[in-house]
């Protein structure tokens, strides 16, 4: 892509300092998530769980009925191990957003390597937890460094609200 007869330069970094406990920092060069990064994330088998059903009941234990005599189903999103997977998606997704935004710089390697092809990175992703919590990272740590990759990757704020209004009906971001 050109803008005003110049290439338009593919990747870029910023800088930023995570803060540490004791008053200090850790500095890293972050980058934007790229724009096809939701379908590389699906390509990749990390996907939100299915919300499981159930059959609706009335107040004595029966199963409700349509007009056909089907019984009603209804979502479950109550289910405890639904809550559990998604909380797990949640986690894999922050760790592969984290993983895509320090590609950028070139002083942070990994221990754990990265899958080659689109197998195995719901597993890459859980050993990255293991990797950061041993080297002493915290959620409160894995959750800044998503927000400045968010802002970078101009997913945040107003940038995000906008995008939001484009893509989705008023009725569906009335109910988020």
């Amino acid at each position: 892509m050109r803008m005003a007869g110049k290439k338009i330069r593919d990747r870029y970094s910023r800088r930023v300092q995570l803060p540490r406990p004791d008053g200090s920092f850790w500095e890293f060069a972050l980058s934007p998530l790229r724009l096809g990064f939701h379908r590389t994330l699906h390509e990749r088998g990390i996907v939100a769980p299915p919300v499981p059903t159930k059959i609706s009941r009335d107040s004595s234990g029966k199963p409700l009925r349509d007009a056909e005599g089907l019984a009603i189903i209804q979502p479950d999103e109550n289910d405890s191990q639904y809550l559990e997977a998604v909380e797990v998606y949640h986690q894999r997704v922050a760790l592969i957003v984290l993983w895509e935004g320090l590609q950028a710089d070139d002083r942070i390697e990994f221990e754990t390597p990265a899958p080659e092809g689109n197998q195995g990175w719901d597993l890459f992703a859980d050993q990255l937890h293991t990797e950061l919590e041993q080297a002493g990272w915290t959620a409160g740590d894995l959750i800044w460094m998503c927000e400045r990759i968010a802002e970078i990757s101009n997913m945040s704020g107003e940038h995000f609200r906008e995008s939001q209004r484009d893509f989705f009906s008023p009725a569906e971001t009335d109910s988020t």
